[in-house]
C-alpha cells in the first residue's frame, strides 16, 4: 500500500480574519498614532517633562490590543455560549469591587478604575462584552419565552438593570446609555415583542430623567449644551473651546501638528475631544474620512450579520456594532455641541488603554464568528482532494444558512 493511499486525519484551518474590518481597525490605530502625538506632545511636554511620554504609553497599548483581537477571534463562537453566564457574574463582581476604597481609584470624582502595574483598567469595558454575551445567549437559547414578559424580557432586564445601578454608582452615566441602546438594538433583533420594548421605553424615559436631574453636573451639562456661551470660563469652557477648534480647522484643516487648541486651551485634547483636534488639523476632509473609514467597518459588520448562520453568532456581531457605532455618536455629537458634553473615547483613535482592550475585544468577538463561520471555515484538508471539489463544497455551505438565517428571528416584525 502507497503511502499517498493512507487516510490522514482531517485538519481544520481557520479563515484568515475578515480584511475589511482588520483593515479598517488597523487603518484607525495608525491614524490614532499620529493624532495622539500631535495633540498630546504639549501636554507630555509640561506635565512629565517628557514629550514622548504618553505616545510611548500608546504604542505599548496598540500591540496588546491586536494581540488580543487575533487571540479571541481564534476561539470557537461555541465557547462564548457556554460561557455567557460566567463572564457575566466575573464583570458585575469586578465592577462591585472598583467600588470599594481602597481597590478602586477616584479620578476628578469617580471611581472607575483599577490601578495595577502603574496602569489604569476599567472593568466597565469587560462589562460591555459581557452583558452583549449574555443577552446573545438568552435570546438564542430560550426564543419561546419572548412572548410572555415575566419569561423573556424580565430576566434580561434584571441583568441590564444591576449593570446600570453600579454604573451610576460610580457614576458613569454615559456607559449606562451606551449599555441600554446596545441591549435595545439586541433585544429588537432577537425577537422580542414590540410592546414589551414599547412599554419598557415608555417607562425607561422618565427614570432616565430622575437620574440626570438627581445630579447636578448633569443637569448643568445638559443647560450647557442648549447654550454653550452662558458661562464661557466655567462649565460651557470646554465646548466652545472645542467648537472653535472645529471652526478654526475649515475645509482641509491647519495641517497636521499645526493646531492651537491642543496648546492648553482645550483639555483632554488627545482623550475624549480627539476629534476637535481632527477638526482643526485636518479640517472637514479628515472627520468626514474617519466616518467613511467607521461606515465601511460597521457596514461590513451589519452584512456578517446578516450572513450569520444561528441566531446567536448574529446578536453577538449586531452588539459589538451597536457599542462601536454609539460611542462614535456620542463621541463626535459631544464635540460639535450636538449632545450634551459627555466623556466618550473616539474608538480605536482616542488616547485610552482600558477603552482601546475594550474595543479590541469587541472586533476579536465579531471575528470569532466570521471566522467559525461553516461558509467562511477552510475545508478539511485530506491527501488527495482536488481543490475544484473544495471550492464547490465552500460555496453549497455558505449560502442556504446564511439565506435561512436571514429569515430566522424577525417574526416580530411581520
Amino acid at each position: 500500500m502507497s503511502r499517498t493511499a493512507v487516510n490522514r486525519p482531517a485538519v481544520k484551518l481557520l479563515s484568515p480574519p475578515d480584511a475589511v474590518i482588520t483593515g479598517c481597525v488597523l487603518s484607525l490605530m495608525c491614524f490614532s498614532v499620529l493624532m495622539v502625538y500631535s495633540a498630546s506632545v504639549s501636554v507630555a511636554e509640561v506635565r512629565y517633562g517628557d514629550p514622548l511620554r504618553i505616545i510611548r504609553h500608546w504604542l505599548f497599548y496598540i500591540p496588546v490590543g491586536m494581540l488580543m483581537m487575533w487571540g479571541l477571534s481564534r476561539i470557537d463562537v461555541n465557547w462564548w455560549r457556554a460561557i455567557a453566564v460566567p463572564v457575566l457574574g466575573i464583570a458585575l463582581m469586578l465592577m462591585l469591587a472598583v467600588l470599594v476604597p481602597g481597590i478602586g481609584k477616584e479620578i476628578n470624582g469617580a471611581q472607575r478604575w483599577f490601578s495595577l502595574f502603574g496602569l489604569t483598567l476599567q472593568p466597565v469595558e469587560l462589562l460591555k462584552p459581557a452583558v452583549i454575551i449574555y443577552m446573545a445567549y438568552y435570546l438564542s437559547s430560550f426564543p419561546d419565552r419572548l412572548t410572555r414578559f415575566s419569561s423573556g424580557l424580565a430576566p434580561m432586564l434584571v441583568v441590564l438593570g444591576v449593570a446600570l445601578a453600579l454604573l451610576l454608582l460610580q457614576p458613569d452615566f454615559g456607559s449606562a446609555v451606551l449599555l441600554s441602546v446596545v441591549c435595545f438594538a439586541m433585544w429588537f433583533v432577537g425577537g422580542v415583542p414590540l410592546r414589551h420594548l414599547t412599554l419598557l421605553v415608555l417607562s425607561f424615559v422618565p427614570l432616565a430623567a430622575i437620574a440626570m436631574m438627581a445630579a447636578p453636573y448633569r443637569m448643568q451639562r445638559l443647560t450647557s449644551f442648549i447654550d454653550p456661551w452662558n458661562d464661557p470660563l466655567g462649565s460651557d469652557y470646554q465646548l466652545i473651546q472645542s467648537m472653535i477648534a472645529f471652526g478654526s480647522g475649515g475645509l482641509f484643516g491647519t495641517g497636521l501638528g499645526q493646531g492651537v487648541q491642543k496648546l492648553f486651551y482645550l483639555p483632554e485634547v488627545f482623550t475624549d475631544f480627539i476629534s476637535a483636534s481632527i477638526g482643526e488639523e485636518l479640517g472637514l476632509v479628515g472627520i468626514v474620512s474617519v466616518l467613511l473609514v467607521f461606515a465601511v467597518l460597521l457596514g461590513r459588520g451589519i452584512w456578517l450579520a446578516i450572513q450569520a448562520v444561528d441566531m446567536f453568532s448574529r446578536l453577538l456581531i449586531i452588539g459589538c456594532v451597536v457599542v462601536l457605532g454609539t460611542a462614535l455618536m456620542i463621541n463626535l455629537g459631544a464635540a460639535m455641541g450636538l449632545l450634551p458634553t459627555k466623556g466618550m473615547p473616539l474608538p480605536f483613535v482616542s488616547y485610552g488603554g482600558s477603552a482601546l482592550l475594550g474595543e479590541c475585544v469587541l472586533i476579536g468577538l465579531l471575528l470569532s464568528v466570521q471566522r467559525h463561520a461553516p461558509g467562511n471555515k477552510r475545508h478539511e484538508k485530506r491527501t488527495g482532494k482536488r481543490r475544484s471539489s473544495l471550492a464547490k463544497g465552500k460555496k453549497s455551505s455558505r449560502n442556504k444558512p446564511a439565506m435561512a438565517a436571514t429569515e430566522q428571528g424577525l417574526e416580530h416584525l411581520a
